[in-house]
């Protein structure tokens, strides 16, 4: 049993031990390692074993994966092929891939991991190491160069001098190996890469069309060898002949115009081309470079002096320096023509015209009388000159300047209304001689349209404006230039009285001219008038249009909530039910951007929380008095705050509710001798709460200055402390009213007055006791 079969067996006595069975695909006769050489061809078996299912009774086809590291495709997939006998197992191959060139220089192990899986089975893995060895064997030439034809090759006799035309290539790369050519009486050479070179100074013509076959040796370190063959056929190369676009040309050339001046120049097809004058023999008038081509007079062309070189004609060839029987011939038939020397006189010598906008196409605008001082029946041309826009607005019809086009004096690219130009009369002479006549054209505006109403005509503005704010802008549109000119005014609508807007008669502005409303008016409507300005040369000529404009107003919170009544007073027991409500407030707002309901909320007078508010419903809780207390009607003045809004703009008002709550309760008089009558108009009692949140700086100002008077009062009573034992009279008669006398051990009288101004009965536990009505203040007897 080989490893991997022992390691299935342990595996299933494991699972047998569990209790739990497993079918196991198994592998077997797959070894570790082999070797392959890398001469081994497609097809070549690498390794053979066999495979095991143990659920045979359905014959299940195993699944391979096969994976290569490094990644290649030398390798194919398993080939899997059932077996019956002697028992039921598969024989799986794994073969080498027709792309499969195996290199051991490049990669001499490849690690194949094998994953065979049985239906209904754990899968089984394996690892294959394939180890390529290197083939120590003699070259071996491609099957076409080592045939009997070999390889053909051809090449163009222009190819550059050792050019590389082939390359020998073995079916096995090696190293050391030397390159002859056989017989080598060729021009061609071979170098050590196997590359076959052009000659050094490449093809001569007798190559071309010819055909060399070359035996080529392959020799390694050993003295093995392959051999092959190449045909080379060299290629001829098309050479153009010299030849004249043209058999013959005329040429005009001016007089007085110095020597060597060029004349013309003749150009022809070919290579290595040169030219000379060939007819007439002994002419001396001009003369031709032999490379270029340029053709120049000898001497000063005069026609007064030398009448006879008015016409010539010349024969020149083209030839081919290294061929020079390929040759052509061309005629140059040359005039010699006199000089031009004054130009036209033009009368007037400037034209100056002022038009209005809407001048009709083909108007004439000016006429120009000019002359030729060399010729008196020279024909003349006209031709309008200058800036593109010019150029096209004018023509000439002879000598008359007309209008060419629409002088549009409110063109939207640019506003035109001064064109300059300049119009050109040239002569028939030679040179052609030309006069500049500048014209100066001035278009005058035409108040052609009205103006628009723009396509907005609906604004808002907030009630709450101020005086000067800017509602909208009423953008008017004026074809005319200049553009949207524009003045406005308003002039008339359903306005206010006073007016609540005024318009900018420049900007068409409407700004806020008076305290708006929207409870009393949410829509104005003002009719606009819109009147173009400065669109004419006469400036009384202008167009206006009228523009209903549509203000609407937007409310804003701009008042307080009211509350009808303001001020409510309320009269209750003590002993009311405190699940009744006890007042509802009635409050409004007549803004309509507040959206969300009012808030009511007790700032003020709400005496130890006995009220509370739900809402607009004021409740209260029940009154409780401690029983040593007497039972007194009590006022509480509340104040009641209604807000409108929860963010800016915010608005609220207060309302006041006066409640007076009159106790529920009998007084009993006591059974003493001492009766105390009670007054029977309620009690008033009145506690104010102060709050007082100094800055930081004035607390430690406020405690350094009650320590230095504490010092100092310190002091004092020391000073008066030592004057008082120091004199027996004073210590004698030092008592202060309202504490106890040394002698009666009793209060002072006299304090107990200062303090006190009434004396009174509990009605519920019959005690008596002494109270002050300024501060409430009380002590029992």
């Amino acid at each position: 049993m080989g490893p991997r079969g022992h390691q299935s067996f342990l595996l299933l006595l494991a699972l047998c031990a569990t209790g739990a069975f497993v079918s196991a695909t198994v592998l077997s006769g797959l070894p570790t390692t082999v070797s392959v050489m890398e001469s081994a061809g497609p097809g070549t078996i690498i390794v053979e074993f066999n495979l095991t299912c143990q659920n045979e009774t359905s014959i299940p086809t195993p699944v391979f994966t096969l994976q290569s590291t490094p990644p290649t495709y030398f390798f194919n997939q398993p080939i899997v092929a059932h077996r019956a006998s002697p028992t039921p197992h598969y024989s799986v191959q794994i073969t080498l891939s027709p792309s499969a060139a195996l290199d051991a220089r490049q990669v001499n192990q490849y690690t194949l991991t094998l994953e065979a899986t049985c239906p209904g089975e754990t899968p089984a893995k394996g690892q294959l190491f394939v180890q390529v060895h290197t083939v120590d064997g003699p070259p071996q030439c491609m099957a076409r160069f080592a045939s009997q034809v070999g390889e053909l090759v051809q090449v163009s006799e222009d190819v550059a001098p050792l050019m590389p035309i082939y390359t020998v290539v073995l079916q096995r790369p090696a190293s050391g190996l030397r390159f002859t050519i056989k017989d080598n009486d060729t021009p061609l050479t071979i170098d050590r890469a196997g590359q076959v070179l052009a000659p050094g100074s490449g093809f001569i013509p007798a190559h071309a069309g010819q055909v060399f076959r070359l035996q080529i040796l392959v020799t390694d370190r050993s003295g093995r060898n392959c051999s092959g063959a190449v045909t080379v056929t060299v290629l001829p190369v098309h050479r153009p002949h010299i030849n004249f676009m043209a058999a013959w040309r005329s040429v005009a050339v001016l007089e007085k115009r110095g020597a060597m001046q060029l004349v013309t120049q003749v150009q022809a097809q070919g290579n290595n081309v040169r030219y000379e004058i060939i007819a007439p023999a002994a002419h001396g008038l001009y003369t031709i470079d032999t490379v270029t081509g340029e053709l120049r007079n000898t001497y000063e062309l005069d026609l007064q002096r030398s009448p006879e070189v008015a016409h010539t004609q010349l024969l020149v060839r083209a030839y081919d320096m290294l061929h020079p029987s390929d040759s052509d011939i061309i005629c140059l038939n040359i005039t010699v023509l006199p000089t031009n020397t004054l130009a036209p006189h033009c009368s007037p010598a400037v034209l100056l015209a002022q038009v209005p906008e809407d001048t009709p196409i083909g108007w004439t605008l000016a006429m120009l009388t000019c002359t030729d001082p060399d010729a008196s029946n020279s024909s003349l041309r006209y031709q309008v000159e200058g800036d593109q826009h010019s150029r096209y607005s004018f023509r000439m019809q002879g000598p008359q300047l007309q209008v060419n086009e629409t002088l549009d004096y409110d063109s939207a690219a640019s506003a035109r209304f001064q064109y300059v130009a300049t119009i050109l009369v040239t002569d028939n002479g030679q040179p052609p001689l030309s006069t500049h006549v500048p014209v100066l054209v001035t278009v005058t505006p035409k108040n052609e349209h009205s103006p628009a109403c723009p396509a907005r005509a609906m604004f808002s503005v907030p009630e709450d404006a101020a005086f000067g704010d800017t509602v909208g802008r009423v953008n008017g549109t004026d074809l005319d230039y200049p553009f949207d000119n524009i003045e406005y005014s308003i002039a008339g609508g359903t306005g206010a009285s006073p007016p609540a807007f005024y318009i900018g008669p420049r900007t068409g502005e409407i700004h806020v001219l008076s305290p708006l409303d929207y409870e009393s008016k949410q829509v104005y409507i003002l009719t606009v008038q819109l009147r173009d300005m400065a669109n004419d040369a006469d400036p009384h000529h202008q167009h206006s249009a009228l523009c209903d404009i549509t203000i609407q107003v937007q409310d804003t919170n701009d008042q307080p909530p009211r509350c009808m009544p303001p001020f409510q007073e309320f009269f209750i027991y003590s002993t009311r039910d405190p699940s009744l409500p006890l007042a509802q407030l009635q409050c409004s707002d007549k803004d309509e951007s507040t959206m969300l309901p009012l808030t009511y909320t007790l700032v003020g007078g709400n005496t130890n929380g006995h009220f509370r508010l739900a809402g607009s419903t004021l409740l209260h809780s029940a009154f409780s008095d401690p029983p040593d207390s007497i039972h007194e009607p009590r006022t509480f003045e509340l104040l009641v705050e209604v807000t409108d809004s929860f963010s800016a703009p915010r608005h609220s008002t207060t309302a006041t509710l006066v409640v007076h709550v009159t106790p529920w309760a009998t007084a009993t008089p006591s059974t003493t001798t001492i009766h105390t009558t009670l007054r029977k108009g309620p009690l008033v009692v009145t506690h104010t709460e102060w709050f007082w949140a100094p800055s930081p700086w004035f607390v430690v100002v406020l405690t350094v200055s009650v320590a230095l008077l504490l010092v100092a009062l310190a002091w004092l009573a020391w000073k008066l402390l030592c004057r008082a034992l120091s004199d027996p009279h004073v210590a004698k008669n030092n008592t202060a009213p309202g504490v106890l006398d040394k002698e009666t051990g009793r209060a002072s009288i006299l304090s107990l007055q200062e303090q006190f101004d009434g004396r009174a009965q509990d009605p519920i536990t019959g005690q008596d006791y002494l109270f002050n009505s300024s501060t409430g203040a009380r002590r029992w007897v």
